[in-house]
């Protein structure tokens, strides 16, 4: 995948999520904090936002952090059919 190239998944470290960010040699990691009524990045962005799409949406226009200028391009994901986490939504 490009820079901008996105995963995100369930964090093992706390109550929400990690989103990896492709750069153009190696990988970021940001904390997603869901363990309020909403979602936001740990430790780097103040904004608050009601969903993780919403969140997501928003880092497609705005950059996460203005030292890395991180912007969200293209979601990436498993090419297996159906993925292993389809009877989630079931």
């Amino acid at each position: 995948m490009t820079e901008g190239a996105f995963l995100v998944r369930v964090s093992e470290k706390i109550w929400g999520y990690t989103l990896s960010y492709r750069l153009q040699k190696g990988f970021k990691h940001f904390l997603v904090d869901a363990s309020g009524d909403f979602y936001s990045f740990l430790g780097v962005d103040p904004n608050r936002h009601a969903t993780l799409t919403d969140l997501i949406d928003f880092h497609k226009e705005e950059i996460i952090t203005v030292s890395g200028g991180e912007l969200l391009q293209e979601p990436c994901g498993q090419r297996d059919s159906p993925p292993d986490y389809h009877a989630l939504f079931e």
